[in-house]
């Protein structure tokens, strides 16, 4: 299958074949200028607004969350004065955090991928004592991101660059604030349902279930970061069939084709059943990450569309106003008296 392109420094059109393309970027070259047809593993996605490689399911529940009222002002004062400071105390004290002087290979690969994705600023970074291989991120004034030593230990360095990529991905993407936002949610809920036998229960499970949906939703938007950074959906997909099935045994046999034509098999069951698509459906539904198979077929669509490759090739929508901070307008002076009682009032919640 062949695919046209446009070129970024000459506006030749090229037919290149797909497959090939994926396989090596880095040597797809306009036949008329002899230009790099993709940005290169050292450009800089200057100005990228998220919203250009971000899913569509991801936009239609971040669109829905953004509107509820409280997200931009009560919500960042009650995760500022609250989590935020609590998450930085602890990992300042008990996690290493990385700097350019210290565990120098981590700090170059994050500070390579912030600036690859023109995030504006490094998160702090840290490394947690812990053999699952896992890596999230928290923050509303400072990002902070965490990486365990079982991921550590698993992946090779093009593989933790994808998972670095993936982190700050949710934060261009504004995922942060929100997945705090949906920690606490959870709490509350699970505190108001020990409490009521009211109708509230199936309302308050059904908030539930939305966010734990979004969250899914949200990291498809960060599997596609992953790619705009690696240049590569080969490495993509190895880093997830790694972080699922992944040991010192398993890891030579591992071939994402298999990994593929699982998802394909997968999906022609959802397809052919209706019954096995609720069993799906019903699987996933209190998982904050969707399952191995979906995430391959995402990011392999995704990785064979034009708009992916429109944007590896320097063709993206592009921020209108200057970069936005985490914390986008702090709360005034005059009102953080009124937030400071609000605050007060919903720790009451758990007393």
């Amino acid at each position: 299958m062949e695919r046209e392109l446009s070129c970024r420094h000459c506006q030749t059109q090229n037919r290149l074949e797909v497959e090939e393309a994926l396989r090596n970027p880095a040597k797809a070259r306009c036949g008329r200028c002899k230009g790099a047809l993709f940005l290169g593993a050292d450009d800089v996605y200057t100005g990228l607004d998220p919203r250009a490689y971000e899913h569509p399911l991801d936009r239609q529940a971040l669109d829905a969350l953004r509107r509820v009222p409280g997200t931009g002002t009560f919500l960042r004062f009650l995760l500022k004065h609250g989590l935020d400071r609590t998450y930085r105390l602890l990992m300042k004290q008990n996690f290493l955090e990385v700097r350019p002087d210290r565990v120098q290979s981590i700090h170059r690969l994050v500070a390579e991928t912030s600036k690859a994705l023109d995030l504006g600023s490094e998160p702090e970074t840290y490394i947690v004592q812990h053999p699952l291989p896992n890596a999230w991120t928290t923050g509303v004034e400072r990002y902070q991101l965490c990486l365990t030593t079982g991921l550590i230990e698993l992946l090779d360095e093009a593989e933790l660059r994808a998972v670095i990529a993936h982190e700050v991905g949710h934060m261009q993407a504004g995922h942060v604030l929100y997945k705090t936002a949906a920690a606490i949610l959870y709490y509350v809920i699970g505190t108001l349902l020990s409490r009521t036998t009211s109708l509230a229960g199936p309302i308050l499970m059904g908030m539930y279930f939305a966010f734990r949906k979004w969250e899914r939703c949200s990291e498809l938007t960060a599997d596609r970061a992953e790619l705009l950074v690696t240049h590569d959906y080969h490495t993509c997909l190895k880093t997830h069939l790694k972080l699922a099935s992944g040991s010192p045994k398993t890891i030579p046999a591992l071939d994402i084709e298999h990994l593929l034509a699982q998802a394909k098999e997968v999906q022609e069951l959802s397809d052919q059943s209706w019954l096995d698509q609720i069993i799906i459906d019903w699987q996933q539904a209190g998982m904050t990450h969707p399952f191995l198979v979906w995430r391959a077929k995402h990011i392999d669509a995704w990785a064979h569309s034009g708009e992916a490759w429109e944007i590896l090739a320097g063709n993206y929508l592009h921020r209108t106003g200057p970069k936005t901070t985490v914390v986008e307008q702090d709360i005034p002076e005059e009102k953080q008296g009124k937030f400071k009682k609000l605050f007060d009032d919903f720790k009451k919640i758990f007393e």
